[in-house]
């Protein structure tokens, strides 16, 4: 009689169990996902699995600093190519860049970071006292209006028609600016160290001279616990 009662109540404890886990598992998957507003002081996310802002950001902002500040010192040279593109500005003083966007030649997907990134940096150039930026769509008019690809500004006669074109269109400048984007991946069984490298490239069209600048921020991803345990000592 007393083991038929223990049976019972071992029976009851666990279907009562049984219950609350599927009431668990029932709550677990009707949560939704919420948003919050945060500061903008607020520290940046760490991405688990790829870079995002807070890589981008502080790497932009030092490479588009370093940048300006060694060509800032060069003395202002304008080339005759004529008419629509001898006269740089109103302001002599400003030297215009036209920046051609980002390329991701790493082993991530950017997805939105890629447009955030080439936003941030026009962003920075247009807040110089010496430095101004030309609009992105004027950019892409000028590429579709003369049928020439990113790369080929690389080529002398190909970015002196590209400069023509723009001149043409109101939108003169003194300096390309290309941005790449590259990752070298370090392996240690299941943990993996990402060095994610920005380079800014700056091409006065006037010279042809070239300014280049990088900066290189490491990512550490971790999933064993001796990994995990290493950097919080």
């Amino acid at each position: 009689m007393d083991g038929l009662i223990v049976n019972r109540t071992t029976s009851q404890f666990l279907q009562v169990l049984t219950v609350l886990f599927l009431t668990v598992l029932f709550f677990a998957g009707c949560e939704t996902q919420k948003g919050k507003i945060v500061d903008s002081s607020t520290p940046d996310r760490i991405g688990s699995h790829r870079a995002g802002s807070e890589v981008y950001d502080p790497a932009a902002q030092s490479a588009v600093e370093g940048l300006l500040a060694r060509v800032a010192n060069e003395p202002e040279e304008v080339a005759d190519l004529g008419p629509t593109v001898g006269q740089i500005t109103e302001n002599p003083m400003i030297r215009r860049v036209c920046f051609v966007g980002v390329e991701n030649a790493s082993g991530e997907e950017l997805g939105d970071i890629r447009e955030s990134l080439a936003e941030s940096i026009r962003t920075m150039i247009s807040q110089s006292d010496q430095f101004d930026v030309i609009d992105s769509r004027m950019v892409m008019a000028g590429l579709r209006e003369t049928g020439l690809r990113v790369d080929d500004l690389l080529l002398p006669d190909k970015r002196a028609r590209f400069a023509s074109a723009l001149g043409e269109m109101d939108s003169p400048f003194d300096y390309l600016l290309f941005a790449k984007i590259t990752t070298a991946t370090t392996t240690d069984n299941v943990d993996s160290q990402v060095k994610y490298s920005l380079t800014l490239d700056l091409t006065n069209i006037h010279t042809g001279s070239s300014t280049r600048q990088t900066v290189e921020l490491k990512k550490h991803y971790n999933r064993s616990f001796r990994a995990r345990l290493k950097d919080m000592i």
